[in-house]
C-alpha cells in the first residue's frame, strides 16, 4: 500500500481522512433538459411518492429476486459508475491520463495568467484541478479496497499512484500560490469574484501556508521529509500496536461469579493465562469477584508495549516539528487555523465546560454504583477504575430484576426493520423534510462492481434528478467491514469554457462523468452540473440465500441513518464548486448532518413512516416503541456520563499531545506521553487511572485525527442543540416538519464548506445574540454549555 503523504492544496481532507482511516448553494427552480452526456431519464415518477413507489424501494432491497429482475432489464453496458473510461481494468490508466492531461493544461493556464480575466478565473481554475485530482484518487482509491477483482482492485491502484505521484509535484510548484496571492491582492477583481469563489481562494491559501510551500527550498525539503516520516510513523503506530503483556495470570479461586462453563477446562489446574482484551477476558472483568484479578486485566489491557509508546512519541515529536518549520508554536495551533475552534485554547474551553456540564451524570450513576459496592462492603467510600464494569453489570442484574421484563417484546424488534423497509422510510423522510426522494434504478452492465450493489437516483419533486447512490449494504467475504460513506464524485458547475472546449475537441462533456443540463427559470440562461455520485457501505447481514429479508437491529437503522445523513450533506450541498461541496467542510462541522440524523432514527413518528413487521405488514406497536426507548433511556442513565466522559478525556488528551510539551521535547530531552496520560486522566476524571498503565499506545485516532478529535463530541453538542430548538421543540414541534427540515437545507445543508459554520449556526439557531457569528472562544464556550447528554438522545 503506498503511504499517505501529508495532506496537499489539490484534495480535501474529508478524502484523506479517508484514507487515513482505513490505514486506520440553493439553485433557482429548473427544468430538466436532454444530455447525451448525463444518465437517462429512466423512473420518473411523480412528486409524491406512491405506494406502488415505497413497494419497488422496499423490495430491491429486501427480496433478492426483486432486485435480480428489476436490474436484468438492462441490456447496455456501462463503465463502473458510468464513467466511460473504466469498462476493463486498464481503463484505470486512461482514466488517470486523461485527467492528468487537462491537469497540466490548468497548470499551465493558471502560471501564464496575466491578464485581469485570467486572474478573474484563477479560483475555478484550480478547483478544476482539484476536481480532476480527486474524481481519481477518490475512485480509485474506493475501488482499490472494495472490488472482489484484484486485476481491477490493482489496476485502481496504479491509478491512484499516478496522480499522487503529480500531487507530490504540484506542491513544489511555487507559482500557483504565488499567482494566487497575487489574484487576491487586486481589490477591483476580488470584489468580482462570489463569495463562494472567496471561500475556496481562502482555503487554498491556507493549505498552501499549510503544506510550507512558502517555505525557502531547504526548508521546504525538510518539510516533504518530516510529512513523509509522520506518515510511515503514523501508519506504523496503527498497525503496529501491542501489549506489554499479552497475558495475565489467574488462580482458580480468583474466577468465582464467572459462568461455569468457563472454568471446565481448568478443572485439572489451580491456575491458567488469561489472554488479554479476548472474550473471556471481558467476562472475568464484568462477573469475577476478586478485585484483584480485574486490576490486573485492567492494567494489562491498559498497558502498551514500550515500543508502540515509543513510535507514538516520535509521531508527537515531528509534528512539533513540523509546526515549528511552518511558524507555528504547536502542532495544534497548525491544524485548527482552518477549523472552527482556530485555536487550541477554544477546544480547551469546549472540553472543560463540556466536562463540567457531564459532572453531576458521571457522579449520579457512580453514587448508583458505590450503593451496589456497599452492598458487599458497609465501609467502601470510593470506586477504582477496574471495578466499574462489574459493578455496572452488577446493577444492570439488580435494575432489570426491579422492572417487568421486556425482553422477550424488544427480541421480536428486527422483524419491524427489513433493510428495505428502513431506505423507504429513508426516502420518506427525506421527501418530508427535504423535499428529495430515493428511485431506484436499475444498473447496466459494468457499472457497479458486485450484483448485490443497488443503484438509487436522488429526484426533487420537479423531478430533477440530481444525485446516484451506489447502496453496498450487505456483508460478503473480504469486504470493508465499517459502515462509511464516500463521496465518488462532487458536485460543481461545468464551465461554459469547458462545454466550448468538449465541443471543439468532438469530446463528452465532462469527460463523459454525468452531468445534468437545466433552464435558470430566472434568467433564462442553460447551466450545467456535475451529478454527484455517493456510495455507502455498511455490513448489514446477507440474507440473499433464503426466504426472509436482512432485517437490522435498532442499533443498525442507527447506524444507517447516521451514514445516510452524510449522504444527504452531499445531495442537497451542491455548490458551484466542488471544493467546497457537500461534506468537505470543517472536519468539526462536517458530523453534524450526521449525528442529528440519529435523532431521527428513534423518533415515534418517524419509525411510524416505515417500521412494519416484514411478514405480516403490521405497523410496530407502540409498547414496542416504548420499550426500545426505555431500554435506552435506562442505558443512558447507567453509563451516558461516564461514555461521555471517558470521550471527553480523549479529547483533552489530544490537545495536550499536540501543545507545547512535545515542542519542549524538541530541545532533547525525551516528551513523556505516559506521564501526560496520567495527569489528564487524574486532572479531569471521577475515578483515578492506577499507576503503571500506558494506555495511550491504543490511541489510534492520534494519528488520523491529530488535535481535531473533540470533533465528534462538538458536534454531538451542536446536534443535541439542533434537535430540540429547531425540531423536536421547533414552530410545529415535530420531527416531520417541511419547515423545520427547509430551515436546515436552506442555512447549512445547501452551503456545503462554503460559508463559515458558525454564520450557519447563528442563522438555523435564532439564538446566541452574535455570539455563535463571532465563533471563538466564547461561542466554543456556549456549545459546550448544551452539553451532550448522557446518550439518551440520539442513540437506540
Amino acid at each position: 500500500m503506498n503511504k499517505l503523504p501529508k495532506r496537499q492544496p489539490w484534495t480535501c481532507a474529508k478524502c484523506l481522512r479517508q484514507i487515513q482511516r482505513r490505514t486506520n448553494a440553493s439553485v433557482a427552480p429548473a427544468t430538466v433538459t436532454s444530455n447525451s452526456s448525463s444518465y437517462e431519464n429512466a423512473h420518473l415518477a411523480t412528486p409524491h411518492t406512491s405506494k406502488a413507489d415505497d413497494s419497488l424501494l422496499r423490495d430491491v432491497f429486501n427480496k433478492q429476486s426483486a432486485w435480480k429482475d428489476f436490474s436484468s432489464r438492462a441490456t447496455t453496458t456501462s463503465g463502473l459508475i458510468g464513467n466511460r473510461h473504466l469498462t476493463e481494468p486498464r481503463g484505470f490508466q486512461k482514466f488517470a491520463e486523461s485527467s492528468l492531461q487537462k491537469c497540466k493544461e490548468l497548470v499551465e493556464r493558471v502560471l501564464s495568467a496575466s491578464t485581469f480575466e485570467e486572474y478573474k478565473r484563477l479560483p475555478r481554475d484550480l478547483d478544476r484541478l482539484s476536481d480532476l485530482l480527486c474524481r481519481v484518487i477518490d475512485l480509485s482509491d474506493f475501488v482499490r479496497t472494495i472490488h472482489p477483482d484484484q486485476h481491477v482492485a490493482a489496476a485502481a491502484s496504479g491509478a491512484y499512484s499516478l496522480m499522487f505521484q503529480y500531487m507530490n509535484e504540484l506542491n513544489t510548484t511555487t507559482g500557483l500560490n504565488k499567482q494566487l496571492r497575487k489574484a487576491w491582492d487586486i481589490p477591483d477583481l476580488q470584489a468580482q469574484w462570489t463569495r463562494e469563489e472567496k471561500m475556496v481562494a481562502i482555503i487554498l491559501m491556507k493549505d498552501f501556508s499549510k503544506s510550507g510551500i512558502d517555505l525557502p527550498d531547504a526548508h521546504r525539503e525538510e518539510f516533504v521529509s518530516i510529512s513523509n516520516d509522520i506518515a510511515n510513523i503514523g501508519t506504523d503506530f496503527v498497525n503496529g500496536m501491542e501489549y506489554q503483556n499479552g497475558h495475565v495470570r489467574a488462580y482458580k479461586s480468583q474466577l468465582n461469579g464467572i459462568d461455569p462453563r468457563y472454568l471446565q477446562n481448568m478443572s485439572r489446574f489451580t491456575q491458567t493465562d488469561i489472554p488479554v482484551y479476548s472474550t473471556i477476558g471481558k467476562h472475568i472483568m464484568t462477573t469475577a469477584h476478586d478485585p484483584e484479578i480485574k486490576k490486573k486485566l485492567y492494567t494489562a489491557e491498559r498497558t502498551a508495549s514500550k515500543s508502540t509508546i515509543k513510535r507514538l512519541e516520535q509521531l508527537l515529536l515531528n509534528r512539533a516539528k513540523l509546526a515549528k518549520l511552518t511558524g507555528y508554536d504547536t502542532y495544534a495551533q497548525l491544524n485548527l487555523t482552518d477549523k472552527m475552534s482556530k485555536t487550541p485554547e477554544a477546544v480547551t474551553k469546549f472540553l472543560e465546560s463540556l466536562n463540567a456540564n457531564n459532572k453531576s451524570q458521571v457522579q449520579s450513576e457512580l453514587d448508583q454504583l458505590l450503593a451496589v459496592k456497599r452492598t458487599k462492603d458497609p465501609s467502601a467510600t470510593s470506586l477504582e477504575a477496574w471495578e466499574h464494569s462489574y459493578l455496572s453489570y452488577q446493577h444492570k442484574l439488580h435494575s432489570s430484576s426491579q422492572k417487568p421484563s421486556k425482553s422477550r417484546l424488544l427480541e421480536s424488534a428486527n422483524n419491524y426493520f427489513a433493510v428495505g423497509h428502513v431506505i423507504q422510510g429513508l426516502s420518506s423522510l427525506f421527501q418530508s423534510l427535504y423535499g428529495v426522494r430515493l428511485v431506484p434504478r436499475e444498473t447496466k452492465i459494468g457499472e457497479v462492481w458486485h450484483p448485490d450493489v443497488r443503484r438509487l437516483d436522488v429526484f426533487t419533486e420537479s423531478q430533477e434528478h440530481i444525485a446516484t447512490m451506489y447502496c453496498d449494504l450487505f456483508s460478503r467475504p473480504g469486504k470493508l467491514p465499517n459502515p462509511a460513506h464516500f463521496t465518488l464524485l462532487c458536485s460543481r458547475e461545468i464551465s461554459q469554457d469547458e462545454v466550448e472546449d468538449a465541443m471543439n475537441h468532438d469530446q463528452p462533456l465532462n469527460l463523459g462523468m454525468p452531468v445534468r443540463t437545466s433552464i435558470d427559470q430566472v434568467t433564462g440562461e442553460t447551466k450545467h452540473h456535475q451529478t454527484p455520485i455517493i456510495a455507502l457501505v455498511c455490513d448489514f447481514p446477507d440474507n440473499s440465500g433464503v426466504a426472509e429479508p436482512s432485517t437490522l437491529s435498532p442499533t443498525s437503522v442507527t447506524t444507517l441513518f447516521h451514514e445516510m445523513g452524510h449522504a444527504v450533506h452531499s445531495i442537497l450541498g451542491q455548490t458551484s464548486m466542488q471544493g467546497i461541496s457537500g461534506t468537505r467542510c470543517a472536519t468539526d462541522f462536517a458530523e453534524l448532518p450526521s449525528v442529528l440524523m440519529e435523532y431521527f432514527a428513534t423518533d415515534p413518528a418517524v419509525l411510524k413512516l416505515f417500521a412494519r413487521h416484514w411478514q405480516t405488514g403490521e405497523l410496530i406497536p407502540d409498547e414496542l416503541v416504548s420499550a426500545m426507548l426505555q431500554e435506552k433511556q435506562d442505558r443512558a442513565e447507567q453509563t451516558g456520563g461516564w461514555d461521555n466522559q471517558t470521550q471527553i478525556l480523549m479529547a483533552l488528551l489530544d490537545q495536550v499531545y499536540h501543545s507545547d510539551g512535545p515542542v519542549q521535547g524538541l530541545a532533547g530531552n525525551r516528551y513523556d506521553s505516559t506521564a501526560a496520560f496520567h495527569d489528564v486522566w487524574n486532572r479531569y476524571s471521577s475515578v483515578r487511572e492506577p499507576a503503571g498503565t500506558a494506555w495511550q499506545g491504543f490511541f489510534g485516532h492520534l494519528y488520523g485525527y491529530g488535535a481535531t478529535y473533540y470533533s465528534y463530541l462538538f458536534d454531538r453538542a451542536i446536534a443535541r442543540q439542533v434537535w430540540r430548538a429547531v425540531f423536536r421543540d421547533g414552530a410545529n414541534g415535530g420531527a416531520i416538519d417541511r419547515e423545520a427540515g427547509e430551515r436546515f437545507k436552506q442555512e447549512v445543508l445547501r452551503y456545503g464548506g462554503g460559508r463559515d459554520p458558525w454564520l450557519c449556526l447563528e442563522g438555523l439557531m435564532g439564538e446566541g445574540k452574535g455570539i455563535l457569528a463571532e465563533g471563538g472562544s466564547e461561542a466554543m464556550d456556549l456549545v459546550g454549555q448544551w452539553g451532550v447528554g448522557a446518550g439518551s438522545e440520539g442513540q437506540m
